[in-house]
């Protein structure tokens, strides 16, 4: 039944309930409101102006305005709306340049059709949540667009973009809980290539269920239609299957795509689609749905890494059909489509690097500036090593902080044959963590330190308390304030710098635990007075002990001012006898803590006068 069921139906018929909202009449600076369009990559709806692969991806021109910069379609528009795509964001603001007018809604829709198409065009950016990943994680998109300026050959628009998605910021990084958890738990250094692809393949199949529900009710089931309800809740269409396949894929260095189909479901009047993978392994491609193989048989294997023919066995609808509107573009038939092998992977073919064990010395380095290239050793099947004169390597990155690829190619009995490994480059131990000028109060410090050398995303500042460390801050320059502290009190701190690729950290070295106190909060007290006695009454804070000043002078000048030092465990009242009747003294407190045998204050009380009785 799934296999004719499809996320399609749902959103087409949730988005012909919603029809399009009208546009008002174009006139300059007016304002033109657009409705809800769908993805323009779902089955039934053409992308204006061509298909996506002949999208042009080039630099954006710039103009100034107003004191806004204005871009035409380019990587700057294109970066910031997968930006916002990528953090879940729901609404973005830029300032577009168009040398069409957009003065009708086909207009104004084809632009910005091609503005989201081209910011999720893989290659534009392929990285684990770039590309694919974007492209099928967003519904709808909502725009309201403003012409502010008209100067040949440019029109000058102000666009807000409303986004709509299938999961919520906090539902995707609970994606990356589950990705970065089941890529560090793949041993590459005892897997081969293709146990690595059917790990993630069974990963995906074991933990997941068709959800049907989805199909009859979209709108309570958006997660079906997204990682989140392959990784996290367990559910999915196979839109959400072919989302996690291409993530966990991306994660482990291998090259993917999402596949989609638009099939005519006989007698009635509907078309439908739905999507599945495929994926580089040995210098080809094959197509996996893991889909179609997550049957009650969990040991299927029928649709893992195919060929053409035989992804589409059973295919009485043409459901595993590329639509040729997303797949006849230049930069997909040179990078894809012409390398689809024509057989199914072989698995038994001992002359296959991807069917060999290929390990690394080190998956891990220390940033120093130089260059880091592990020693690679590959074993065939039957555990036999093989020589130097066999493979060749070449060493991608490993310089820098982050990902570094080893690709190894073979020769002789193995010519033709390839396959891949990861390592990472961590930053240097962060060091000379400090109290930064000025940077104590009641209940913060702001902390200081030396940059790390190579080039880091940031640092993760932790505290120390209920016997755990936990971080409390982060910070991408090289101070940071610690807030909601505990007042006068020592505090333990470290901190360690850390890269992110795609979404997941790497992380150096912890620094040197340092230790230093807040201030405490600044005590208050009350003053009464009888027959030549004034009695002050503090209310004690957490401190070592007090300061008191008494003065007959407002401006505490030193001949007419009197200092006390108070233990905190003393008595919260203290009593000046032998004072002159009639005369005004002026009394201000601040509290201590004593930390390393030095005293650090809280800020002076507000001035307080009595007159003596």
């Amino acid at each position: 039944m799934k296999k004719v069921i499809s996320l399609f139906t749902a959103l087409i018929i949730f988005v012909s309930a919603l029809g399009i909202q009208g546009f008002s009449a174009f006139a300059e600076d007016s304002f033109i409101y657009t409705g809800l369009q769908e993805n323009p990559f779902y089955a039934g709806r053409e992308i204006a102006g061509g298909s996506v692969e002949e999208v042009v991806l080039h630099e954006s021109v710039s103009r100034t305005y107003n004191n806004k910069t204005y871009y035409s379609a380019g990587s700057e528009i294109y970066n910031k709306i997968l930006s916002a795509m990528q953090k879940r964001t729901d609404e973005i603001t830029f300032y577009y340049l168009s040398k069409t007018r957009l003065s009708t809604v086909t207009r104004i829709t084809s632009a910005i059709d091609s503005l989201v198409a081209s910011a999720t065009d893989d290659s534009f950016n392929s990285s684990c949540t770039g590309g694919d990943y974007q492209r099928w994680s967003f519904q709808t998109w909502a725009a309201s667009v403003s012409e502010t300026y008209n100067k040949s050959p440019y029109y000058y628009y102000k666009v807000t973009l409303e986004l709509y998605y299938y999961d919520t910021a906090a539902e995707e990084k609970q994606v990356n809980t589950v990705v970065n958890s089941f890529v560090n738990g793949i041993d590459t250094n005892s897997m081969t290539d293709y146990e690595i692809l059917k790990a993630v393949h069974d990963f995906i199949c074991s933990n997941t269920t068709y959800d049907y529900d989805a199909v009859d009710s979209y709108k309570s089931h958006l997660y079906a239609f997204s990682a989140y309800g392959a990784l996290v809740k367990g559910r999915c269409v196979c839109q959400g299957y072919s989302l996690a396949f291409y993530r966990l894929c991306k994660e482990l260095g291998y090259s993917t795509r999402i596949i989609t189909s638009d099939y005519y479901i006989p007698l009635t009047f509907s078309r439908q689609g739905h999507a599945w993978n495929l994926v580089g392994l040995n210098g080809k491609y094959y197509f996996v749905d893991t889909t179609w193989d997550d049957s009650e048989d969990k040991e299927n294997y029928k649709y893992f890494l195919v060929n053409y023919k035989n992804i589409r066995y059973d295919d009485t609808l043409d459901e595993h059909y590329p639509e040729e509107k997303y797949y006849d573009g230049e930069y997909y038939i040179t990078n894809y489509a012409d390398k689809v092998d024509e057989n199914n992977y072989d698995s038994t073919n001992s002359s296959l690097l991807s069917n060999c064990v290929v390990s690394l010395s080190a998956d891990s380095f220390v940033y120093s500036g130089d260059s880091n290239a592990p020693a690679v050793t590959v074993r065939n099947g039957s555990g036999t090593e093989l020589t130097e004169g066999e493979y060749s390597v070449l060493y991608k990155g490993g310089t820098n902080t982050g990902l570094a690829t080893v690709n190894v190619t073979g020769a002789g009995e193995f010519e033709g044959s390839s396959s891949h490994r990861q390592f990472y480059v961590v930053p240097a131990k962060a060091n000379k963590l400090s109290l930064a000028s000025g940077g104590r109060a009641a209940t913060s410090l702001t902390l200081k330190w030396n940059a790390s050398s190579g080039d880091v995303t940031g640092y993760k500042i932790e505290h120390y308390s209920g016997g755990k460390w936990s971080v409390v801050a982060t910070a991408t320059g090289t101070t940071a304030t610690v807030t909601s502290l505990a007042p006068a009190t020592a505090h333990k701190f470290r901190i360690r710098a850390y890269k992110t690729v795609s979404k997941r950290n790497y992380y150096g070295a912890y620094s040197t635990v340092f230790t230093s106190c807040t201030k405490p909060k600044t005590p208050s007290f009350t003053l009464k007075t009888s027959k030549k006695t004034i009695t002050l009454s503090r209310k004690k804070v957490a401190a070592s002990g007090y300061e008191i000043q008494r003065s007959t002078s407002k401006s505490f000048s030193n001949k007419t001012t009197t200092t006390y030092i108070v233990p905190n465990n003393n008595t919260a009242s203290r009593k000046f006898t032998g004072l002159k009747k009639g005369k005004v003294y002026y009394f201000r407190i601040r509290a201590y803590k004593t930390y390393n045998c030095k005293r650090y204050y809280s800020a002076w009380t507000k001035t307080k006068s009595i007159k003596c009785k």
